[in-house]
């Protein structure tokens, strides 16, 4: 079976805690269609997720985000 994966880039406030980016990484891991979700190593702004097209898209990925009060962009990868 072949599965599309894509990844996407989201800049997020460099201000949250780190208690913070766990939970964030957690949540859309949980998601249907993600494969992971991590922030970047020494840039804590940046969130990588990779994820399947056919089961999510970007939309929802920054509908979980902004839920949550935040304001994000987004680039692709």
């Amino acid at each position: 079976m072949d599965i599309n994966i894509v990844d996407i880039l989201f800049h997020v406030p460099a201000s949250l805690e780190k208690q913070e980016r766990s939970d964030i990484e957690r949540d859309l891991q949980g998601c249907d269609g993600v494969l992971s979700a991590h922030f970047v190593p020494d840039r804590p702004h940046m969130l990588e997720v990779a994820y399947n097209p056919m089961t999510i898209n970007t939309g929802t990925l920054r509908e979980h985000l902004n839920e949550r009060g935040l304001k994000v962009s987004m680039a692709g990868l």
